[in-house]
């Protein structure tokens, strides 16, 4: 049967089904003005929100790797190093502004394909988009407006865990390559410090229980 038609069908030489619709008559589409569409929104990351409590993430400490592709940054900020192995990962930076600071660079790798959001505090500040060539993407992204001394601020990255690399050669680390943030510094301030990083991931890390229940039906 096609679109409520039956067909005849025949076999091939290879034993499968061979047949034809004559006659296809496609529906008639009509696209609708999208402007007119009553749009609704969501809140997806409540993780910007000036309220929001960072205080069970895991805290990102460590000051050493055994990482092959090194360390660039005063601690360790590799996802995998915290138990975090797919899915998106969320960093969060804090830190108190000089009142010099313009905006913030930030490198990160994620994977061929990858993208990442940045925010300062609840304004959105750039992305990366990513494409099928980027594994790692350096982007510079601008305050919106200029921070008071000593304000209290936090970074917020979204990036994408498009998993690890697969091994194609024999004794390579290229599996070994990190998930995360590989540098990142404040534009036009040098002096200004995250105190503490904090990161999350997929529920539970390395540590997320799965429990499986059996029915008698």
């Amino acid at each position: 049967m096609f679109n409520g038609a039956k067909l005849s069908a025949r076999a091939s030489a290879w034993g499968s089904l061979l047949t034809s619709a004559k006659t296809v008559v496609l529906p008639s589409v009509t696209l609708p003005t999208l402007s007119s569409l009553p749009w609704k929104v969501a809140d997806s990351l409540p993780e910007i929100n000036p309220a929001y409590s960072d205080d069970k993430w895991t805290v990102a400490n460590k000051v050493k790797t055994d990482n092959p592709f090194g360390l660039s940054t005063p601690t360790v900020l590799f996802a995998g190093e915290y138990g975090y192995h797919t899915g998106n990962i969320v960093w969060r930076a804090h830190f108190n502004a000089t009142g010099s600071e313009t905006g913030f660079q930030v490198k990160v790798t994620g994977g061929s394909a990858f993208g990442f959001s940045v925010w300062l505090g609840p304004t959105f500040i750039g992305s990366w988009v990513g494409d099928a060539v980027h594994s790692t993407y350096e982007g510079t992204f601008k305050f919106p407006q200029a921070l008071k001394a000593g304000q209290s601020s936090v970074i917020t990255i979204v990036q994408d865990h498009m998993g690890y690399e697969e091994d194609w050669w024999a004794a390579s680390d290229s599996f070994k390559e990190p998930r995360g943030v590989r540098s990142y510094s404040f534009v036009d301030s040098p002096a200004t410090q995250v105190s503490v990083w904090k990161v999350t991931g997929n529920l539970g890390g390395e540590s997320v229980r799965l429990f499986i229940y059996f029915f008698n039906l």
